[in-house]
């Protein structure tokens, strides 16, 4: 299986670096920690711990060695030792509490000897004597065998699993920029067999989160520390992190900082949270024991996999029903869904609704056409006219009907026994007098 060479930036805690004699020692600088993904490839514990030991011994040149025409080389390729040495080499390496930690000692003499030397040696100094203005950053150099795998690790997908991680070096960063970004610093690798291979670079976060303003009240706290200023708890994150840092057992680092507690790791890998506070004049301080904790991990159910037997229920219909499923997203989907499953219930209701307004409409006009008759016919004995009698309403036209058909009933007989042809029944019979006895 083929090699892949592979660049791991990371940044040298300050803490970290102290001085004896003529050597100058940099303590825990970390390469990886277990089950992290890089750039797309995951990098397991148990494969970190068996690479580890192969970084001991190994230098610590100035910048990722080249030779003259430009390729990378390894740094034990005599050209890099000539060119890159600077009297640092890696040493004390181990695997623990999660991560891949390894010592670096530089010999100032030697160091001294050489250009970037004395930039390292001096950037040293600047450091012990907490005068630094910009970290230290080195890149692991090594070699992995990658094998095609799926998955997801720490919220992080990859495609790939590193294996047989073998160390070449580690760089110590002087001349090159620290961004470590997968585009900057890429190049071809000048293998043992004379052959170019493809650089990969990568970076490695091993800091601890800034977590201070998670939760409702931690927010609204931090909102309105800025709203008004408030300078004794105005301490920035590396104030903080690099306060508890000098409070903790040695080999232990942090993970994540709250507003009240921070969580730590110990050399052995168990977890633990500790509470603390900041004083006015910005000094850090733990209060109370540690308690030891484990992660908890919150798993959700997905909604959006191809097996959801559900969704493709939901998109059968709706492509049944000739509704256009592209592009939608999961709730547009079930919005369309519903919509087509209330369709026909809304159909027959809104039938039902313009046959109701039909029948309305249709007795409105019988009643509006009876109300029409029976004014004609009373209006032909009053003074009143046609539109004085609809205004009364069709029950009330009804009763001065059938009280004008009792009061001709009462009426005299005619002559020859019956009344004259085409005399009306209503003659001699006057519809005021009704109003008029009304009044009375």
């Amino acid at each position: 299986m083929a090699k892949k060479l592979i660049r791991i930036l990371t940044a040298v805690n300050a803490s970290a670096v102290s001085k004896e004699g003529g050597k100058y020692l940099i303590k825990g600088v970390c390469g990886a920690v277990d089950d992290i993904v890089m750039n797309g490839m995951l990098y397991p514990a148990d494969q970190l711990a068996k690479g580890i030991a192969t970084l001991n011994g190994k230098p610590a040149p100035a910048g990722h060695p080249k030779n003259k025409n430009g390729q990378y080389i390894s740094a034990r390729d005599g050209e890099a030792l000539f060119n890159a040495y600077m009297g640092a080499i890696c040493t004390n390496a181990r695997h623990e509490g999660g991560r891949s930690l390894v010592d670096i000692h530089v010999n100032e003499a030697q160091a001294m000897a050489h250009a970037d030397g004395q930039k390292l040696v001096k950037r040293l100094d600047e450091v012990i004597a907490g005068n630094a203005a910009d970290p230290i950053h080195v890149s692991t150099g090594l070699f992995v065998e990658a094998i095609q795998a799926n998955g997801e690790s720490l919220g992080k997908k990859y495609s790939r699993i590193a294996t047989n991680l073998q160390y070449d070096h580690l760089a110590i960063l002087l001349n090159e920029q620290g961004a470590g970004t997968p585009e900057q610093g890429v190049g071809m690798f000048l293998n043992a067999a004379g052959e170019e291979e493809e650089v990969e670079c990568v970076q490695v976060n091993t800091e601890p989160q800034d977590r201070r303003e998670e939760g409702v009240l931690a927010g609204l706290r931090a909102l309105v520390r800025r709203l008004v200023g408030n300078g004794t708890t105005d301490v920035s994150f590396d104030q903080i992190t690099g306060g508890l840092y000098g409070l903790l057992p040695e080999g232990a680092w942090l993970q994540e900082v709250f507003e009240r507690y921070a969580v730590w790791r110990d050399k052995d890998g168990r977890l633990f949270k500790q509470d603390y506070s900041v004083s006015s004049d910005g000094s850090v301080a733990f209060s109370g024991s540690p308690v030891e904790v484990v992660r908890r991990v919150d798993y959700h159910p997905i909604t959006n996999r191809k097996d959801d037997h559900v969704k493709d229920k939901i998109l059968a219909a709706l492509n049944a029903a000739g509704i256009q499923v592209e592009g939608k997203s999961d709730d547009d989907l079930l919005n369309a869904y519903n919509a087509l499953v209330k369709k026909p219930g809304e159909d027959k209701l809104n039938a039902a609704n313009s046959k109701l307004a039909e029948l309305e409409l249709a007795a409105n006009a019988a009643k509006d056409a009876e109300v029409t008759t029976l004014a004609t016919e009373l209006a032909a004995n009053s003074s009143l006219t046609v539109g004085d009698f609809k205004a009364l309403g069709l029950d009330r036209l009804k009763e001065l009907k059938a009280n004008a058909a009792k009061d001709t009933k009462a009426a005299p007989v005619t002559p020859a026994g019956g009344k004259a042809e085409g005399e009306s029944e209503f003659k001699g019979y006057s519809l005021n007098s009704h109003f008029e006895k009304e009044g009375k």
